[in-house]
């Protein structure tokens, strides 16, 4: 069931101990003047002020935003260098890998060098020593 709505008893003798002397003025609301309410100045220097702040407050969230969207694209693009970074990583271990490879390879031919650097030497032995037995003079 719904509540009864509660109707406050006005004691004004009540509040005479609490020191709310004036409270009340807060929430008046002048028409007469300007058509503003109580709680806003009618001072022009408090006015300009307000305004002030209101722009400077505006700057502030706009530079917040723009800080914000900046940031956005800050991160975005660490992430793109980051993948980019990965990639290259992965081709340099590729190049490595071969490059071993590689080494591998010409060191096993390196070995087998002394032993092609004497084929000329074994082939003029060979050829002195087929000639011997067929009985051809050399010179």
């Amino acid at each position: 069931m719904a509540e009864a709505k509660r109707v406050p008893e006005e004691r004004p003798e009540s509040n005479l101990g609490l020191g709310l002397d004036g409270f009340e003025q807060f929430f008046t609301v002048n028409t007469d003047e300007t058509g503003v309410s109580g709680t806003l100045s009618q001072d022009p220097y408090m006015q300009g002020q307000v305004e002030k702040l209101l722009d400077r407050f505006t700057e502030l969230m706009s530079l917040s935003v723009d800080q914000r969207v900046e940031t956005s694209k800050t991160a975005s693009q660490l992430i793109d260098n980051q993948r980019q970074l990965v990639a290259t990583q992965q081709i340099l271990i590729k190049l490595m890998e071969r490059s071993i490879e590689l080494t591998r390879h010409i060191t096993s031919i390196e070995e087998k060098l002394p032993g092609l650097y004497e084929l000329p030497r074994v082939v003029e032995s060979l050829r002195q020593r087929v000639a011997e037995l067929e009985g051809v003079e050399t010179r």
